[in-house]
């Protein structure tokens, strides 16, 4: 049975109006986890914030897409559901593309980020150009309550951090539970290194980013795969609109040209028949 084609605008149009809220969405998520990278990427890997910028075109481009399709659906005009659905596919692939660059990014994340922190650690505590990476950690320590990279201790070791040679026996200020000026400075037992300090996060920060990353990708990438399921039933469903507006359109078109050309023909008059 054949729907009709009241119902069938007014289902496209939820659709689109969803389509619509999943731009929004992703937009909004992936400007939080763009402002989020940045302040990690540093530590972790600066490729990480590229791939979020990437969610945030894709979620500006459905916006737009999705305006497009509602006007089109309201005003009845096969040629914008034309350039609703040309503009669907090209966001479909993409938003393919880029699920799959998650997902291999995902499963890679813990070179990227070994690599990433062992490096930038080197460079904790120093100033100029470095002291970005500074920035980046203390941020890290004190928003995900850990400290190092895979403990207190990597403050401990000379090959690991920079602090070793200047601030032996102390520890950063955002390795502190409690914030306060200066609370990690000797809180470092130098006769017996093994002895974790009190009051102080002793976890590594690697793993917990690692966890933190990883339950991110995935829920973007899962929630992506669902967004791409309705979008593909959107343009199935304005692929149906689209042709019947358009046989509307030229059934219009069809009556206006004969009317055109019957109003250009004169009146003709019989001739009387004379007995």
């Amino acid at each position: 049975m054949e729907i009709q084609e009241g119902t069938l605008s007014k289902i496209a149009y939820l659709l689109i109006l969803l389509i619509w809220l999943i731009g929004a969405a992703l937009t909004g998520v992936g400007a939080y986890l763009f402002l989020e990278t940045r302040e990690i990427g540093t530590c972790i890997n600066d490729e990480l914030a590229p791939l979020m910028v990437v969610l945030i075109a894709i979620g500006g481009v459905l916006l737009v897409t999705a305006m497009l399709g509602l006007i089109g659906v309201c005003k009845k005009k096969s040629v914008l559901l034309s350039g609703f659905l040309a503009a669907m596919i090209i966001a479909l692939l993409a938003q393919f593309a880029a699920v799959v660059i998650m997902f291999i990014f995902e499963s890679s994340v813990r070179y990227y980020m070994q690599d990433g922190m062992s490096h930038s650690l080197l460079f904790y505590g120093k100033g100029g150009d470095n002291a970005k990476f500074t920035e980046s950690w203390d941020y890290v320590q004190k928003n995900h309550k850990c400290c190092g990279q895979y403990g207190w201790a990597d403050y401990t070791t000379p090959n690991a951090s920079n602090w070793h040679s200047t601030n032996f026996g102390s520890l950063p200020d955002t390795c502190c539970k409690t914030k306060t000026d200066k609370c990690g400075l000797n809180v470092i037992d130098k006769s017996d290194l093994k002895k974790a300090p009190a009051g102080m996060y002793l976890e590594g920060c690697y793993e917990i980013l690692e966890d933190y990353i990883k339950n991110w990708m995935t829920i973007a990438g899962s929630g992506a795969l669902v967004f791409m399921f309705v979008q593909v039933m959107a343009i199935f469903l304005n692929i149906s609109l689209q042709r019947r507006y358009r046989e509307h359109e030229d059934y219009q078109l069809q009556s206006k040209k004969v009317k055109q050309v019957k109003d250009a023909q004169p009146d003709v008059q019989r001739p009387g028949i004379s007995v």
